[in-house]
Order: structure tokens, then C-alpha cells, then sequence
């Protein structure tokens, strides 16, 4: 990519990855992986056997405290396993954006009616737009992801103005 790539606008966006910008992007696209269809889809998997075996230790034990007791065991359980997962996914994605954005790092992106270009600490890459299937922004980040997996790509969303995000959404349809 050069400076006289075309984007939207005209130019490519650059900006350098500060720790204070990767620190938020970590939160960002942690909160945005954590309220996705499949972590949404794991929970509901979670309570899906858990309500019924509570119901069958309530059909069957006769002692209140014990119900008690169990019931008590079952949310523990669940606020310890939504801690693991929240600090789980957290440090996948810190470790995952150090790796790609590293601080000190000049990143480049430019949006043109083709593709997405961008270039960073792992080179360049020139994307089609049938690549993606959606864009969403929360913050700092902005997370496209692919098509026919689970993979994403993360930009700072400071590199993506609202006429950026227009073109995205109009060519992800």
C-alpha cells in the first residue's frame, strides 16, 4: 500500500499502536467475542443441562438445606466458570493483538469500493469485501469477520471514518 492508495476519502489512515490504544482494543473486542452468538451459544448450552439436573436433585431430595446447599454449589460454579471465560478470552486477545499490532507499530488501512488494504507489523494484505460477512465497531476496535469461519480481523477503529464504515456495511450487504 502506498500513500496514494485510494480510500474513501482519498488517503489511507496510519496511525502507531500505543500500549494505552492495544489495552483498550483487548477490552473492546473481548466484550464484543464474549456477547457473540457462540459464547451466547454456550451458555445456553451450560443452563440447558443445568436447570434439569437441578430440577431432578429438587424432585428427589426431601431436605430443604440440601437443596440449599446445591443450589448454592451450582452458582458458585457458574460465576467462577463466566470469571475463567471473561479472563480466558481476554488474555487470547491481548496475546493475539500484541502478536499482529505490536506497540510501536505503524498501521496503515485504506478502504477502497474493492477491498480493504491494511498493513502492519505482519506485512500487507489486500482483502476482497466478499471476504467478510460483517463489521461491528464497540470502542477502540473495529472486528471484521470472515466468512465461512470464525476468524476476524481486528483494526483500531480510530483508522475508519463513518464514510469507511458506510462503504464496509453497503459492500458486507
Amino acid at each position: 500500500m502506498t500513500d496514494d492508495d485510494a480510500s474513501t476519502d482519498g488517503t489511507a489512515r496510519s496511525l502507531t499502536m500505543t500500549d494505552e490504544l492495544l489495552r483498550a482494543m483487548t477490552r473492546d473486542v473481548t466484550a464484543l467475542l464474549l456477547r457473540s452468538r457462540q459464547a451466547l451459544g454456550l451458555w445456553a448450552g451450560f443452563f440447558a443441562v443445568v436447570v434439569p439436573v437441578l430440577l431432578v436433585v429438587a424432585a428427589t431430595v426431601g431436605d430443604t438445606d440440601l437443596l440449599l446447599l446445591y443450589l448454592g454449589l451450582v452458582l458458585v460454579t457458574v460465576a467462577v466458570l463466566v470469571v475463567v471465560q471473561v479472563l480466558v478470552t481476554r488474555r487470547s486477545v491481548r496475546r493475539a493483538l500484541v502478536v499482529a499490532l505490536p506497540q510501536g507499530t505503524d498501521v496503515r488501512v485504506a478502504v477502497t469500493g474493492e477491498e480493504l488494504q491494511q498493513r502492519g507489523a505482519l506485512g500487507s494484505s489486500q482483502t476482497a469485501w466478499s471476504a467478510f460477512r460483517d463489521v461491528r465497531v464497540r470502542g477502540a476496535a473495529a472486528v471484521l469477520r470472515l466468512r465461512g469461519s470464525s476468524a476476524f480481523v481486528v483494526l483500531p477503529s480510530a483508522l475508519l471514518t463513518d464514510a469507511d464504515l458506510a462503504v464496509i456495511r453497503a459492500r458486507l450487504g
